[in-house]
Parts: C-alpha cells; sequence; structure tokens
C-alpha cells in the first residue's frame, strides 16, 4: 500500500526516536549494588527507630518510677502541720495547769488531720450502730447486748478508712451477739 506522499514526508523529517541506548539502563550489578544500598538505609533505620523506642520506654520508666516515689508529697506536705500542732501540744501539756485546755488542743489536730484525710479522698468509715459489714469491718470480740440486735457493731475499738473506694484500714469492732441470756 502506497502512503500519501504528506505522510511519506512527515515519517521521513520525523525520524521515530529510539529506545534508550544499553548504555544508559543500569546493569545488573548497578541494580543489586543500589537494592543493597536500600536494604542497608531502611535496616539503619529500622535499627534507630528501636533504640528511639527503647529509649522512650526506658526514659517513661524512669518518670513512672519518680511519680511513684513521691507521689505521697502532697500528702505528707498536709500532714507536717498537723504533726507540728501535735507536738505543740505535747509540750504545752509539760506546763498545762489544765487538762481541757490539753484535750481542747489535741482534739484540734485530731480535726486538722480528718480535714487533711477529706482533701486527699480519705474517709472515716461509719461504723457504730450499723450492721456488720465484714468488707468494712473487723470483729475482734461479740458481747450480748439488750441495746443493739445480733450482728451490730456495738463499739469502735480503732476506726477504719477508705481511699476513694477501697478500704485502707477497716473498722475493728465489738458485735452484738443479741440480747443477754438469749
Amino acid at each position: 500500500m502506497e502512503q500519501p506522499e504528506e505522510i511519506q514526508n512527515q515519517t521521513e523529517n520525523n525520524p521515530v526516536e529510539e529506545k534508550e541506548t544499553p548504555h544508559e539502563m543500569p546493569t545488573l550489578e548497578e541494580q543489586l549494588q543500589a537494592a543493597i544500598s536500600e536494604r542497608d538505609e531502611a535496616q539503619d533505620r529500622f535499627l534507630r527507630s528501636q533504640a528511639e523506642l527503647d529509649n522512650t520506654r526506658k526514659r517513661y520508666q524512669k518518670e513512672l518510677e519518680l511519680m511513684r516515689q513521691y507521689a505521697a508529697a502532697p500528702f505528707i506536705q498536709d500532714l507536717l502541720p498537723a504533726l507540728d500542732n501535735l507536738k505543740r501540744a505535747i509540750d504545752a501539756a509539760e506546763n498545762a495547769s489544765q487538762v481541757d485546755e490539753l484535750k481542747q488542743g489535741v482534739e484540734m489536730v485530731a480535726k486538722q488531720l480528718l480535714d487533711v484525710f477529706q482533701r486527699h479522698n480519705i474517709k472515716a468509715i461509719d461504723a457504730l450502730g450499723k450492721p456488720f459489714d465484714p468488707n468494712l469491718h473487723e470483729a475482734l470480740q461479740q458481747m450480748p447486748s439488750d441495746e443493739y440486735p445480733a450482728m451490730t457493731v456495738t463499739h469502735e475499738l480503732e476506726q477504719g478508712f477508705i481511699l476513694n473506694d477501697r478500704v485502707v484500714r477497716p473498722t475493728k469492732v465489738i458485735v452484738s451477739s443479741g440480747p443477754a441470756g438469749s
């Protein structure tokens, strides 16, 4: 088939570009070296990322340990004034002529301690007259009582406390065994 003269002239004036010469294409050896280099860079980035992760983990563990170590510091700072007042009460007891003044000073210190506890979410367990609860109370003794029904707390021997929702120390109590002679 003959081509029109115009098309023939165009193809003669614009020869088809040849593909890249073999000298411009990387050889297999060059491709292998490039792949090895790329692999080494990726391995290096991976190792650096692992080291950075380990360092971050160690730094976090150290910070966590420091937080645990000094977590009680605010609580202790709040308790120190009460301790100072208790020492003052002891000093005043040596010179006090009236026991009522000493009692009043010690009661103020006890109130101050309870206020500190309240600020730190520590609550006293109210037990007197309540039904015995082994989760909150530790029964040290049972006694007959005409005033309280059986299994009711009649005396608090040592006050218990709850921190948030967890019992820190149960209240040590005496529990009624019911009316005498039953």
